[in-house]
């Protein structure tokens, strides 16, 4: 099949979208998609040749929508709920109290989830926050969400989830927190908005700013979508984004100390986890 996006041209895409998102793609991995998803957008906008779209993308996207629809269309968001969840108890076992014994009472902790995806990651949080209880019963705890994909942004809003998203919850938290319905799972009220999701790009330094400071930032599995240089400028980010003494987690296959000498790191219960 002949697309729009030629392989030539394929090198030309992808570094505008590297120097927009830091995201790099390549050719082998990531050619059809994106050529596939060029011809759709094209036709949406009715231009008939590459060089059109590219025009249109460049110069005429004042408000960044199109941009947005590119990213929505080649980002990757599949995960589930308590996926490496022993991060998650290491959370709310360690960290989380030793921060609540070492900050002002009236201090709201806050905690990044980057990126978020459709929800599960920073939901995750939430379930073990409320379900070890006593932290959350004496101070605000605070979750973010953030994500490029302004589509999986809505889904996380929603809180619906398949029957695949929530198989690793245990069966109490899952009948506990969760509606069952003719497709799935719908979130209860008593936890649905809990989490405070945000369509950002970490490579945006003024949506990062707006964010604010952190106490905790989940970085799971973004860092090896980069190259060196780009993940280096979000570590950076995220340790400006951190109150002294915060913390980043990342992806079991991601080792901060490759990227910046900036944290300490620490092994807590066989997960390694990275204080500013």
């Amino acid at each position: 099949m002949a697309y729009l996006l030629s392989k030539e041209n394929f090198l030309k895409m992808s570094e505008f979208i590297y120097r927009k998102s830091g995201i790099y793609l390549e050719e082998e991995k990531h050619y059809e998609k994106l050529a596939k998803y060029i011809d759709s957008r094209s036709a949406a906008l009715e231009v008939d040749n590459f060089r059109k779209y590219f025009f249109k993308l460049r110069f005429e996207d004042k408000d960044g929508e199109e941009f947005q629809e590119l990213m929505n269309g080649v980002t990757v968001n599949e995960t589930y709920f308590y996926r490496e969840k022993d991060q998650f108890e290491v959370l709310v076992n360690k960290i989380l109290p030793e921060l609540h014994k070492t900050l002002p009472a009236s201090k709201t902790l806050r905690i990044l989830s980057s990126p978020c995806s459709t929800g599960e990651e920073p939901y995750s949080m939430v379930l073990h926050i409320v379900e070890e209880g006593t932290v959350v019963e004496e101070r605000d705890i605070e979750v973010v969400g953030i994500d490029i994909d302004s589509t999986v942004i809505e889904k996380a809003k929603k809180a619906k989830y398949t029957e695949r998203s929530v198989h690793a919850i245990p069966k109490d938290v899952l009948s506990k927190w969760f509606k069952k319905k003719s497709l799935g799972y719908e979130l209860g009220e008593d936890l649905h908005g809990s989490v405070d999701f945000q369509v950002a790009n970490v490579f945006d330094k003024t949506q990062m700013r707006n964010l604010g400071k952190f106490d905790v930032i989940f970085s799971r599995n973004m860092l090896i979508y980069f190259d060196d240089a780009s993940r280096k400028e979000v570590a950076m980010t995220f340790y400006d984004m951190l109150n002294p003494g915060g913390y980043v987690l990342l992806g079991h296959a991601e080792y901060m100390s490759r990227i910046v000498s900036v944290f300490k790191a620490k092994k807590i219960d066989n997960t390694l986890i990275y204080q500013k």
